[in-house]
């Protein structure tokens, strides 16, 4: 079966969240049957609830609208070829459990971005 958009994003979202999260710690947390949740990550099931897109997105704290375009229930904005992420570093930075020589690399890289950016609005 063809992974669909939703699947390829909860199995990465997942990831970003740590290293240590199971499917079993996603259903303690969010209620949702580990047994459907491994089925949405392998797209097997691919419309789920928007309840159940809610509860993801609380727990993996992404938008719920990113969640509701990667199901397929929303259209992408025109133009925005963006992937799905966390709201903020921070919440990547929590589960992501960096070194001090990986946060050295996204602080230098999101330094490289931020003056980019600045060059190109003058």
């Amino acid at each position: 079966m063809a992974e669909s958009k939703l699947a390829k994003e909860l199995e990465r979202l997942r990831q970003v969240k740590g290293r240590n999260v199971s499917l079993r710690e996603v259903e303690r947390q969010t209620g949702i049957s580990n047994e459907y949740l491994s089925q949405l990550e392998r797209g097997i099931a691919t419309k789920p609830a928007p309840d159940v897109l809610q509860k993801l997105s609380k727990f993996y704290a992404v938008s719920y609208e990113s969640l509701l375009i990667a199901a397929g229930y929303l259209k992408e904005p025109r133009g925005d070829k963006h992937r799905v992420v966390p709201r903020d570093v921070e919440t990547i930075a929590e589960g992501a459990q960096f070194s001090s020589s990986e946060w050295e690399e996204v602080r230098d890289f999101m330094t490289f971005i931020a003056a980019k950016r600045h060059r190109g609005s003058k």
